[in-house]
């Protein structure tokens, strides 16, 4: 059940207030709405403003817009609006639909107001719809990037009508570990955020470590809170849940009250930019990814997904947390979805973009995600489905089909493989080898292909198979430890081949077969478990 917000009529004011001075909105203005009127931006934005202002908004329906984007340009066009704009994926849409011989007509000379709030900003698109309609008449200081919401009655912050947007370029391994650091938008490392301007009249944002709930420096990452006139008065019938939200405290100063949004982000020089949310961060390894970003990064892996129309979530697998992404297919691809090599592009360009490992990929038949009456993506409404099996599915890949499967043979598997090793104990010392190699081949072999999902012939001995840096210390220390088999974690991240592992161990297991045996027979169930699916989950 959605949780109401209790709005009052002095909230109500002084956001209408807050807009027309943020917008620069006159009895001049004319506006172009296409967002529905159950929506906050849709009913705020579009319906009261205009009244409260007094201005003409010309309003359409939201299939219009989502049948034919060009539609909501050409309304802009036709009655010469000043004001219009709509959530990210709204210009996204129109910078990849619209075709050239369409934006011949379209003057967007007059617009000087296009907003855009409800969900991420990206400077890509920022960058892609200008160029699309430069030709068309529209001015990139038209951009007006903002942030609110449904508890703050619609509107927190916004830049300067007629500026340029605000666009930092950031350290994005400093950003996993909570800090915005700029660098140079060149950089390797370089991400690119967009600023959602500052707070207006007498609003007040300040950003929160979540669990000291002490303020943050300028540039650290925490939690957005806001004290404003604006703040509605809480959730209805939801006391408990309004207290914690609505009444929230700084720990060391005790000021407040404050409203805790539940979105991460920073202040940069009183610029306010999104992280992320905060429910929605995915933690491993202890570093933060946000999912908007991993998502960015799965639509532009192939020409067959649909931009803004995935989700990237966690979910607990054997105590740890596991990435899941779920994408839908471009209606033109359906019939023609070559669905392993699509997941397998989704999972490369994961792991060279963020480092993380996919645990499983659910692509979706076109317009079946869940998403919110304004078009955002429901990414808890997609986690819960996934779980389920309720999704559209038309093609999946999962590192372990079943969780239930999560390595229950390893234990007896590698009994069964060192038992039999005791037995080539009466061979001569050429052919013990040669058989104490042949049988780590072949066990090797088949637990690769089990956890690859394919026949044993597909594995090939000969090919290198690289881990990360955390993983490939890990297997270094376990090597090391446990066989005294050092081997230089270089070795590990460039690659290592079965037929090397196999070489190696035979070695090992040669010099000093019963010590070898002895180690691992010490070694508890959680030990065997970590030791084998470190080497054999990659």
């Amino acid at each position: 059940m959605p949780k109401g917000v209790m709005v009052s009529h002095k909230n109500l004011l002084h956001n209408e207030r807050l807009i027309a001075s943020a917008f620069g909105h006159t009895s001049k203005t004319i506006g172009v709405g296409w967002l529905p009127l159950f929506h906050d931006m849709g009913l705020i934005g579009h319906v009261l403003q205009p009244i409260y202002v007094g201005f003409p908004s010309v309003i359409m329906p939201p299939e219009a817009f989502i049948q034919k984007p060009l539609r909501w340009l050409q309304a802009i066009s036709r009655y010469k609006a000043t004001s219009s704009g709509g959530p990210n994926f709204a210009y996204e849409l129109c910078a990849s639909k619209i075709k050239p011989q369409e934006r011949e007509n379209l003057d967007l000379s007059c617009w000087d107001v296009a907003f855009n709030g409800a969900e991420p900003v990206r400077a890509i698109t920022l960058e892609k719809f200008a160029n699309t309609f430069a030709d068309s008449g529209f001015k990139r200081e038209a951009f007006y990037p903002c942030y609110g919401m449904a508890e703050t009655t619609l509107f927190v912050s916004g830049g300067i009508k007629s500026q340029s947007p605000v666009i930092e370029a950031v350290d994005k391994l400093a950003l996993l570990e909570n800090s915005a650091v700029t660098i140079n938008c060149q950089h390797p490392n370089a991400q690119l955020l967009v600023g959602c301007g500052h707070a207006w009249l007498s609003e007040k944002i300040v950003i929160v470590n979540p669990e000291s709930l002490t303020e943050c420096r300028d540039g650290e990452i925490g939690e957005i809170w806001v004290s404003s006139d604006s703040v509605a008065q809480g959730y209805w019938n939801r006391p408990e849940q309004t207290e914690e939200t609505f009444k929230a405290y700084l720990a060391d100063t005790q000021v407040g009250p404050f409203l805790r949004t539940g979105d991460l982000g920073f202040l940069l020089a009183g610029e306010l930019f999104i992280t992320g949310r905060l429910k929605d961060l995915i933690i491993v390894q202890g570093r933060n990814h946000y999912p908007q970003d991993i998502e960015s990064t799965v639509e532009k892996s192939h020409l067959g997904l649909r931009q803004g129309c995935g989700a990237v979530f966690s979910v607990e697998i054997a105590g740890q947390e596991r990435l899941v992404v779920v994408q839908e297919v471009e209606r033109s691809y359906l019939r023609k979805l070559d669905s392993p090599e699509v997941i397998e592009q989704i999972i490369r360009s994961v792991a060279e973009e963020h480092q993380l490992d996919v645990y499983a990929v659910a692509l979706l038949k076109t317009a079946s995600i869940p998403k919110t009456s304004s078009g955002k993506i429901q990414r808890i409404a997609c986690r819960t489905a996934f779980l389920a099996g309720t999704l559209d599915v038309i093609g999946d890949w999962s590192k372990i089909p079943s969780q239930k499967k999560d390595f229950i043979k390893l234990e007896s598997d590698v009994n069964h493989l060192l038992e039999k090793l005791k037995t080539f104990s009466h061979l001569s010392e050429s052919s013990e080898y040669k058989a104490i190699y042949e049988e780590i081949e072949q066990w090797l072999i088949a637990k690769f292909a089990e956890l690859k999902e394919t026949a044993d012939e597909n594995i090939d001995v000969r090919q290198n198979i690289g881990f990360d840096s955390l993983v490939a210390a890990e297997l270094n220390n376990l090597f090391n430890t446990n066989w005294g088999v050092e081997i230089p974690i270089d070795n590990f991240i460039e690659g290592v081949s079965v037929n090397s592992l196999t070489a190696i161990l035979t070695n090992k297991i040669s010099e000093n077969r019963w010590k070898f045996t002895e180690q691992i027979d010490q070694m508890n169930d959680e030990e065997v478990d970590a030791l084998l699916s470190s080497i054999l989950s990659k």
